[in-house]
């Protein structure tokens, strides 16, 4: 079924970068601000579960880094990492980034309902 165009709420698509770094997970903003938004374990069995620092998400246990990062993607919102990037400092890292397993992906970032449907909030 087609979307009415009229209708339809505009978003914006950002693009964000996962990375296992060690035993920790850095996301990376378009801007090129780095964080530290987890931990990350693979012990000797091979699986990894992601684990995040701020309201509890899991990745679950997952075959390897790769993977565990790729379940996660599926459980970040625009606003909760758009969040941690505004309340979080910069990580320090060394070395190239590229080289460690990450992830491209992109969140949709709402626009806000007064721009939409030109009704303020509600005040209480």
């Amino acid at each position: 079924m087609a979307t009415d165009s009229a209708t339809a709420q505009p978003q914006f698509d950002r693009p964000f970068r996962l990375f296992a770094a060690g035993s920790r997970v850095l996301a990376q903003n378009a801007a090129g601000k780095i964080i530290d938004i987890g931990a990350i374990a693979c012990p000797g069995n091979g699986a990894c579960q992601i684990a995040l620092d701020v309201d509890a998400i899991d990745s679950g246990p997952q075959a390897d880094a790769q993977a565990a990062l790729s379940a996660l993607v599926p459980l970040l919102t625009f606003d909760y990492l758009d969040g941690l990037f505004t309340s979080e400092a910069d990580a320090k890292f060394e070395g190239a980034l590229d080289a460690l397993p990450h992830i491209r992906f992109t969140l949709a970032e709402p626009v806000p309902r007064v721009l939409t449907d030109k009704r303020p909030p509600e005040l209480f």
